[in-house]
This record gives C-alpha cells, sequence and structure tokens, in this order.
C-alpha cells in the first residue's frame, strides 16, 4: 500500500484549482509580519467600521462560523456580507470598549488565536486560524461565541469526548477515502487551506473538491492506515473550539489546525488550515 498525504491531501493537489499564490491585495502586501497584526486589524476594522481594514486582515474566501443563541442552528457569514455590514456602520461605529487576543498555538507559519471582545451588552470569543501567506499573515479561518455580560464560554463535561470522536471520523475519513465520514464530521462550506505542501506555498479547496477525489480512490480500491496521526491539542470555548492534530508521512511531519463548532448538538469541523511546518529548504 503505497503512502500518501494526510487528510484532504491527495483529494486538494488532484482537484482544487486554486493553487497560485494570492495577488497582491495593493497597498496591504506583505503589511502583517505577524499573525498578532493582521487580529489587530481584524479588531481596528470592527472599531472603525473599515471593510478596508477588514479585507486586510482575512482571506476572502472565509467563512465565520457560529450557532445560533436560540436554537443551535448552524449560521454563515460571507466576507462580502460582513464588508457590506461595516461599510454600513462606518459613519457611527461602535468600538469595543475591551479586546485581547491570546496566541494559543504557534508553529511555523501557522497560529491559532484566541480573540475576546466586549461591549457594555455583549462579548465575542473569538478562535481564529492565522497563516503565511505570500502576502503576509491572514486570518482563514474564525468562529465565535456570543456571551452576554459578565458570561464566560463554558463547555458541557462531555464536549472534549465529543470532539474527540469527530476528529477521530476526520482520521477515518482518510483512512478510507470515505465521503460520507468527510460530510459526517464537517461542515458543507469548509475550507481547507495548505501551507507548503508539494512545492505550493499557500493553496486552498472546498470539502466537497476533497469528498471527490476521496470517492475516486476508494472506488479505486485505495486506502491509506500507514500514516500515524496524534491529537495534540483541543481547546473548546462554549459552541466553538480548536484542534491540533499531526501525522507524519513519509517521514514528514504535517500538522492540522482546526477549528469546530457545534449546531444542533453535533460538532463538526468548519475550517482548517494544515501543511509543513518547516519551509522547505
Amino acid at each position: 500500500m503505497s503512502k500518501t498525504l494526510p487528510l484532504v491531501t491527495v483529494a486538494l493537489l488532484a482537484a482544487c484549482v486554486r493553487t497560485a499564490p494570492l495577488p497582491s491585495p495593493g497597498p496591504f502586501s506583505r503589511l502583517h509580519s505577524r499573525p498578532e497584526e493582521a487580529v489587530q486589524a481584524y479588531f481596528q476594522a470592527s472599531d472603525t467600521g473599515s471593510s478596508r481594514l477588514l479585507r486586510s486582515a482575512f482571506h476572502p474566501d472565509v467563512l465565520m462560523h457560529w450557532a445560533n443563541e436560540a436554537d443551535g442552528s448552524p449560521r454563515t457569514k460571507t466576507q462580502l456580507e460582513w464588508w457590506q455590514t461595516l461599510d454600513a456602520d462606518a459613519k457611527a461605529p461602535q468600538p469595543a470598549t475591551e479586546r485581547r487576543q491570546v496566541v494559543l498555538d504557534r508553529e511555523g507559519p501557522f497560529a491559532l488565536m484566541e480573540a475576546v471582545s466586549h461591549w457594555p451588552d455583549h462579548s465575542f470569543d473569538d478562535l481564529l486560524l492565522v497563516v503565511e501567506t505570500p502576502v503576509g499573515w491572514r486570518i482563514v479561518g474564525k468562529v465565535f461565541q456570543r456571551l452576554a455580560p459578565g458570561e464566560a464560554a463554558t463547555a458541557s463535561p462531555s464536549a472534549q469526548q465529543e470532539i474527540r470522536a469527530v476528529l477521530d471520523a476526520k482520521i477515518e475519513a482518510h483512512a478510507l477515502y470515505s465521503h460520507a465520514l468527510l460530510h459526517q464530521s464537517h461542515t458543507p462550506g469548509c475550507l481547507y487551506y495548505r501551507v507548503n505542501v508539494d512545492g505550493v506555498p499557500f493553496g486552498w479547496g472546498t470539502i466537497s473538491e476533497a469528498a471527490s477525489r476521496y470517492a475516486a480512490n476508494a472506488e479505486a480500491g485505495l486506502q491509506d492506515r500507514e500514516s500515524p496521526w496524534k491529537v495534540l491539542n483541543v481547546e473548546v470555548r462554549g459552541n466553538v473550539a480548536a484542534a491540533k492534530l499531526e501525522v507524519r508521512v513519509g517521514g514528514v511531519r504535517f500538522i492540522d489546525h482546526l477549528l469546530l463548532v457545534r449546531t444542533g448538538g453535533q460538532w463538526r469541523i468548519s475550517a482548517a488550515a494544515w501543511g509543513n511546518p518547516v519551509p522547505p529548504t
């Protein structure tokens, strides 16, 4: 049995056409030299009602995910929708009364960040995936929990176990090349961003593209149970979470940073950034 790259690698490399480096975003070229700077640009965009600043902070394909407070149903917003909201509020923005950011994990061109913002009547607790791209550090994943004043983002006692079951399903999906397990463990709009994979510094693709290749591999009788996976860490903030995984393929170590959201009583992976944390020499 031949060894293959982790999770959706084969699918994305074969099916994803978005492999070219991003074009320069004009005046924001190489603006963010650290992940903290990208998050700070996000804060400033919100405080000033500037979609221009937001475009410097986020990759344009990013969907932000959260669970509806009333019924737990899944909610998403595109960057374009968010830009319109900010521009509409630009004449009278409502800056946060307090903001802070914390680096939960940083390895090479990958960072997992927590961003907490407070207003008088609510707070937001964000988990963010930030990666180094050809045009600088950018946010490529966002999930958040809305909180009442003074409320903490606490998780249920079973959250860790439930999340690890989803991560096991993700790993098993790769081992069997099962598009059904991908569907069960991911949100339909999940994007996988990759860094330093197969000579490409930065690329991305959808979970549906990955599933298509998985189906083709399964029909060809291919599996991959040789690559050893480890779950390194899980962070839970109420109905959102993050996880870090690693896998070794042919002596090369790859990492996965994942964001998850709990909607309808079920955890699912909603965004991912993965690849080789050591740039090729």
